[in-house]
């Protein structure tokens, strides 16, 4: 009688373990979760580019160097940017707002720091944090961002800009620079191997394995980094920086790298 009893009871056991096996495989994985710090810079919209690239690319917020997203509908976070001259008066308050792009180039923003500062409440009324002016040139050491950041602007993050090659050590080496000159967060909002203009020159001037690997370093780092609260990598048209083939319709081989990125 025992053994049966027995036997019953190893019976059973083995049915409701099937069972919990069975219902454990019919769970479903539970999706990547995005990084809130993991974004991208979109200039000129691509008229196929849609929802569906950006979740493509596995990211959490975007921006497009204006003040709306005009093209398409998502739920992907938008942060606007108000450029120098520029006004927004049907742009409502939001949490986060990016300021004026490269104010020390000519063929971007293009202003003074004396007008940079002038105009800067057009700027700090839109957004609840204000993310400051992004420079083209050092933003230690050059001669626009030091002079503008003495007058004390509400700025609640720096903006950078970095396109140095595929050493990342040198990246976090300027990242931790920049932190230590200013004392704030950092937003990185534009990143890459090379700009847009070296890539058409050179568009195999690094290796698809230095820039996988740089992604990696550099991603993972920015991760770990409490101060590093942002970051987006800029697409360049082709050439290896570029998250798109040659048919701009599916992620290349770096794009597929930056999506996956950070593991």
């Amino acid at each position: 009688m025992r053994n049966k009893i027995y036997s019953a009871f190893i019976f059973f056991g083995l049915v409701l373990l099937g069972t919990a096996l069975s219902a454990a495989e019919s769970i479903p994985k539970a999706e990547k979760i995005i990084s809130v710090k993991k974004g991208v810079g979109l200039g000129r919209f691509p008229d196929w580019l849609g929802l569906n690239e950006l979740k493509e690319l596995n990211v959490a917020w975007f921006y497009n160097w204006q003040t709306t997203n005009s093209k398409f509908n998502t739920n992907i976070e938008f942060i606007p940017m108000i450029r120098a001259g520029k006004t927004a008066t049907s742009l409502g308050r939001g949490d986060f707002i990016l300021g004026y792009n490269e104010p020390d180039h000519p063929k971007q923003d293009n202003i003074s720091v004396k007008e940079g500062l002038a105009n800067w409440s057009k700027v700090t009324m839109k957004g609840k944090f204000v993310v400051g002016p992004a420079m083209c040139k050092d933003p230690i050491n050059g001669d626009w961002l030091p002079d503008f950041m003495k007058a004390k602007p509400k700025v609640d993050a720096i903006a950078v800009h970095w396109y140095k090659g595929a050493n990342s050590k040198k990246f976090i080496d300027d990242m931790e620079a920049i932190y230590k000159a200013y004392d704030l967060p950092l937003w990185i909002t534009e990143f890459a191997c090379q700009t847009s203009e070296s890539s058409k020159s050179d568009p195999k001037k690094f290796s698809q394995k230095e820039v996988n690997q740089f992604i990696a370093e550099v991603t993972r780092w920015m991760e770990k980094t409490p101060w590093v609260q942002r970051y987006a990598w800029h697409s360049s048209s082709e050439g290896t920086s570029c998250l798109y083939d040659d048919s701009g319709k599916s992620l290349s081989a770096t794009g597929k790298t930056y999506a996956k990125e950070p593991k």
